[in-house]
């Protein structure tokens, strides 16, 4: 026979061997446990020794025992709790024999000894102790994994959803001329207004990265895209305001000639009334006022 079985076969043995030797010592002090506090419902005699030893095997196994100590922190305490259940439980009839010594104490006493004796003797809650502390540990939480799932791009042919405006018209700018191979990639409608009686739409347009400017938009496939002239369209500058935003006007030109400065109050108050972009969102524009 190979060396390596007799090593197996050994190992087993030894296994089995401390196994049975661990059940019987456990068994023997339930017995003996029991014993003595079934002594102690007659004679007060035996009840301090045992309670002084029931406390004193209870803190040693609890605090010398190798698997309760080299168990997982997390583990230990559950493990030792259970490991303590006989032994403080044992600990309070003790106590009890030597606190009250009525008839009805002692019979309630005995039950619940009796209930102990056949609870340890079916469960072993020592052993049941140790082979918590023996589980496998549980696994060890990475804080950078969260930031690495958060910082892993889409894999390849997973589209990334983008939330959809409410709007019809900044839905439709999403959709059509915002896209990647648009006409105005990366930017969104955040307010749109007519204008002058009516006459004309002014559209605010933003840049969806914070710091980017608007994207050079050229009227022409504007034009195609909207279906609109191109002298019906344009692309202005907002005064205040930097290169993340500007001023889509759609419709004709006023006749009459009007100061600058004139033209575009109007077109702040009714097109954006102190509006401050600072991200992609959303805006109440009534809370963004000179933020």
């Amino acid at each position: 026979m190979p060396l390596r079985t007799y090593i197996d076969t050994s190992r087993r043995f030894g296994s089995a061997f401390g196994s049975a030797f661990v059940l019987g010592v456990g068994r023997l002090a339930t017995l003996v446990g029991g014993a003595a506090a079934g002594t102690g419902l007659f004679t007060d005699q035996p009840t301090v020794p045992a309670l002084i030893t029931t406390i004193a095997a209870g803190i040693g196994g609890a605090f010398l025992s190798p698997r309760l100590l080299t168990a997982h922190p997390k583990k230990r305490p559950i493990a030792t709790v259970i490991y303590l259940t006989p032994h403080s439980s044992l600990s309070a009839i003790l106590i009890a024999e030597l606190v009250t010594t009525s008839t009805e104490a002692r019979l309630i006493e005995g039950g619940a000894l009796a209930l102990w004796t056949v609870g340890v003797w079916w469960l072993r809650p020592a052993a049941l102790g140790k082979r918590v502390a023996k589980w496998p540990d549980p696994p060890a939480l990475d804080p950078d994994a969260d930031d690495e799932a958060e910082d892993a791009e889409a894999p390849d042919g997973v589209a990334v959803v983008e939330k959809i405006p409410d709007d019809p018209a900044a839905a439709w700018w999403h959709l059509n001329a915002a896209k990647e191979d648009g006409v105005a990639p990366g930017t969104e409608i955040v307010a749109i207004r007519q204008i002058e009686d009516g006459r004309r739409v002014a559209a605010a347009i933003a840049s969806k990265v914070h710091g980017e400017p608007v994207p050079k938009i050229e009227l022409r496939r504007l034009s195609a895209l909207l279906n609109i002239p191109v002298g019906l369209l344009a692309i202005e500058d907002i005064p205040g305001y930097g290169a993340g935003v500007q001023m889509l006007l759609i419709g004709p030109q006023p006749e009459a000639t009007q100061a600058d400065e004139d033209m575009w109050t109007e077109i702040a108050q009714t097109a954006l009334p102190g509006v401050h972009l600072v991200e992609v969102n959303e805006y109440d524009l009534s809370e963004e006022l000179n933020r």
